[in-house]
């Protein structure tokens, strides 16, 4: 019952004690960093962790960041929190004017496209605009310059070197992957999100007698096997080509096991994933959970890397890799996917009201 000991320590200490242990209070508004940048939170419940494998432990808080979606509601460490006071909130906003980088853009396209695309890509034409100070490009003409030599040069190498940005930034936009999912799997995922949504029903039993690892293990081997058999190779393989698939493979365990919490889960499952790693705390998400959450990345990885800068031929590679992906899921769909689902416990259901 280490479980409901941890529960208790998170949920169940006595007001006299919360100014004691914790530092912060439920309902409470605060400064929360999320990456280099703190906003306003609020403290949705809070609990001690005394293992985790990552080595963070003691107080942590649950917080919801005021004007996000729900799905961004995680467990944070007292480190990342601040109290909301004038102070702190003009600390953190300085932070934000120093990381906002130069306001002057050379190129008008470059600035629009900037606008419309993801963090990544403003932070690359972030530092290739740095030592810019060419000028803006306005109305019908170019404004001219009078300067001579070196100086001239560098502007036109800064005009390069933004219009290369510019072109990143549209080869970004371009490089969009799909996913062909049949018919069945997607008519299979409305009827997952039915049951838990809307029926109350949670994956049975977690661990998955059939997890991620396990999946990708035998996909990994599958496309080994596949390479090896197609007729321009006789059975036989490099070893740079096998070791090809199995990083990607890799690559699709690592991604899985960092957007489960964030992007794969219903909101009546999080307390299952809640009760999961404190149960589990040293095995990654990828051994607990099974092809009905691998299934979710695949429907919306088009979306999750949609605007993140690659070149074409690493998005060609990516779109087959998942490609490959769902239809391996679904050919053994019978020996994958849960053919049952069970009930949430009244207990459960009121711990997920409390959020």
């Amino acid at each position: 019952m280490a479980k409901g000991k941890k529960q208790a320590s998170s949920s169940s200490v006595s007001s006299s004690s919360d100014s004691t242990v914790f530092k912060y209070k439920r309902s409470e508004t605060v400064l929360c960093f999320h990456g280099p940048t703190a906003y306003p939170a609020q403290i949705l419940d809070f609990r001690i962790l005394y293992e985790n494998e990552g080595g963070d432990v003691g107080p942590q808080y649950q917080v919801h960041y005021k004007g996000w979606n729900k799905k961004w509601d995680e467990w944070v460490s007292e480190s990342r929190i601040l109290k909301m006071t004038e102070e702190n909130m003009a600390a953190v906003a300085n932070t934000k004017s120093s990381n906002a980088g130069p306001s002057n853009i050379t190129s008008v396209s470059t600035n629009t496209e900037l606008m419309e695309n993801n963090n990544d890509v403003n932070s690359i034409a972030s530092d290739n605009n740095k030592s810019t100070k060419a000028p803006i490009l306005k109305g019908r003409g170019r404004k001219r310059t009078t300067e001579q030599g070196p100086t001239a040069n560098n502007n036109n190498n800064n005009n390069n070197n933004n219009n290369s940005v510019s072109k990143n930034v549209k080869r970004a936009r371009k490089n969009k992957i799909s996913v062909n999912v049949s018919n069945q799997g997607m008519l299979r995922l409305v009827d997952e999100w039915q049951w838990n949504t809307r029926n109350q029903l949670l994956v049975h039993p977690l661990p998955r007698p059939n997890t991620v690892d396990q999946i990708l293990d035998e996909f990994c081997n599958f496309q080994i096997e596949e390479l090896k058999n197609s007729g321009r190779n006789h059975g036989r393989i490099s070893k740079t080509q096998e070791t090809l698939i199995r990083e990607q493979v890799a690559g699709v365990r690592e991604y899985f096991n960092e957007v489960l919490p964030i992007y794969l889960l219903y909101r009546f499952e999080r307390q299952q994933y809640v009760e999961m790693t404190e149960k589990y705390p040293k095995r990654p998400t990828s051994s607990i959970y099974g092809a009905e959450h691998l299934m979710r990345l695949v429907v919306k990885i088009p979306d999750l890397v949609h605007g993140v800068q690659m070149k074409e031929q690493k998005a060609e590679a990516l779109e087959k890799l998942f490609n490959d992906l769902a239809k391996f899921l679904e050919t053994h769909r019978q020996s994958c996917f849960a053919k049952q689902y069970e009930f949430a416990a009244p207990s459960y259901i009121r711990v997920i009201w409390e959020y």
